[in-house]
């Protein structure tokens, strides 16, 4: 038997490349499924602690898309998806805009009327100050509207609409709920997920086969680990619109502890690349990155090596918007995370859903807590910024002439040496 090498985000640095446009200019657009392109190509996970509507909208009207978690009835999902697409489209709903010679009278009374704590002022083009309500909450409205303005230095936002004008939401089913996958197409979403641990499954492969020859939305299986699963599945299913890829990489998972059982993400995009470009489909069927971020540099490696988009749970977690519960431990503010195969949310799988049935009798996720980030437009802007600046460095100047960026190998006196050292801080 061949034993294998996997690699993973520290096992590898950006080779720097020849720069053609400045970092700022770097064009993040890329494609979530084969018919939906998104403007940053970081999705969310579809997990109970991190996308329901609120993080959905947040994200469709900030040029990205929010995928569904499946942990609830198939009605609870359906209303999900229908808040999202009823949902004003402009990011100005989530912080109002006003001119700078408009009465305070008048900008106040918008708020009220809208529900929003904080104005972005304009002078012209230019921003000239930030109105915020007084309130217990008045640091999470300023927080949401400076992190805006930061986002607009690096990116106007553009929110990410089908062809009727409503904003893009995603959702997460079981290759097997034949009524989810209904109930939600006539709901208005846009893509299906299938969220399953491991999707190379003759059973799954089956299963996905007959979902997208029914169905009229973009299809998109998961999770698989290696070319062989891509290989298989396109020689079965045709017509899939994207792969998620990666196994066992999540901050919040168990399953190469508790099985051995592991697909380091990066490892797992350059197996699904070699498949694609074979069949000459890479960049026609797009690649997820799923789990393992710990940072921009994760994500951008990701993107180098093949994937189109990176789906990530921890990095969006701390967000007002996600579901999870708020905590206070010792003065700081957390939001709960868990992994959807924590012993938390399988048991609310089963008390949302009394037809579910488990198919594993083991946990394979745990639960914990990240700091709180406030809004998600905070986060979205430092992850563009990020990187704008990571693909600059790698010479590209867009997602497609990413993949021709290098990733080289690198020491670990190498990784030590790439830290802050020498210094005491």
């Amino acid at each position: 038997m061949k034993i294998r090498e996997y690699i993973t985000f520290d096992d590898v640095a950006i080779v720097p490349g020849k720069a053609v446009v400045e970092p700022s200019d770097v064009d993040l657009t890329s494609k979530f499924s084969k018919n939906i392109e998104v403007y940053i190509p970081v999705v969310s996970s579809p997990m109970d602690t991190v996308t329901e509507w609120r993080l959905a909208l947040a994200l469709a009207r900030l040029g990205s898309i929010g995928v569904i978690h499946r942990n609830m009835s198939i009605e609870n999902q359906v209303l999900n998806i229908k808040l999202v697409k009823s949902s004003p489209q402009s990011v100005w709903f989530e912080v109002l805009k006003a001119r700078e010679e408009e009465p305070i009278e008048s900008i106040t009374f918008r708020m009220d009327e809208a529900g929003i704590g904080s104005a972005i002022l304009f002078s012209g083009s230019l921003v000239s100050g930030i109105i915020v309500k007084s309130g217990l909450d008045q640091d999470y409205w300023y927080s949401k509207a400076s992190s805006l303005i930061s986002l607009l230095r690096e990116y106007k936002p553009t929110p990410l609409l089908d062809e009727d004008g409503r904003l893009r939401v995603a959702a997460a089913i079981s290759p097997f709920d034949e009524r989810r996958v209904k109930a939600l197409e006539e709901a208005g979403v846009d893509a299906l997920v299938v969220d399953v641990a491991h999707a190379h499954n003759v059973n799954v492969i089956s299963s996905v086969a007959k979902i997208v020859k029914n169905t009229s939305v973009d299809v998109i299986v998961g999770n698989i680990g290696t070319k062989s699963a891509v290989l298989d599945y396109l020689s079965k299913a045709d017509g899939i619109a994207g792969f998620r890829v990666g196994i066992g990489s999540g901050s919040i998972c168990l399953t190469a502890e508790v099985t051995g059982a592991f697909a380091p993400t990066l490892t797992a995009v350059l197996e699904a690349r070699e498949a694609l470009e074979e069949l000459g489909a890479h960049g026609k069927i797009p690649l997820i990155a799923d789990g393992g971020f710990r940072n921009v540099g994760d994500i951008a490696k990701a993107l180098i090596a093949g994937a189109s988009t990176a789906m990530t749970g921890r990095l969006l977690a701390g967000a007002e918007e996600t579901p999870g519960t708020k905590v206070r431990v010792g003065g700081k503010v957390y939001k709960q995370y868990r992994g959807m195969a924590s012993r938390g949310s399988i048991e609310r799988r089963y008390a949302e859903d009394r037809y579910s049935k488990p198919s594993k009798g083991i946990e394979e996720g745990i639960e914990g807590l990240v700091p709180y980030r406030g809004s998600v437009i905070s986060i979205v802007a430092e992850l563009v910024a990020g990187l704008k600046a990571a693909l600059g460095y790698a010479g590209a100047w867009n997602i497609e002439s990413a993949w021709r960026g290098e990733l080289a190998r690198i020491t670990s006196a190498g990784r030590e040496e790439a830290k802050p050292h020498d210094m005491i801080i």
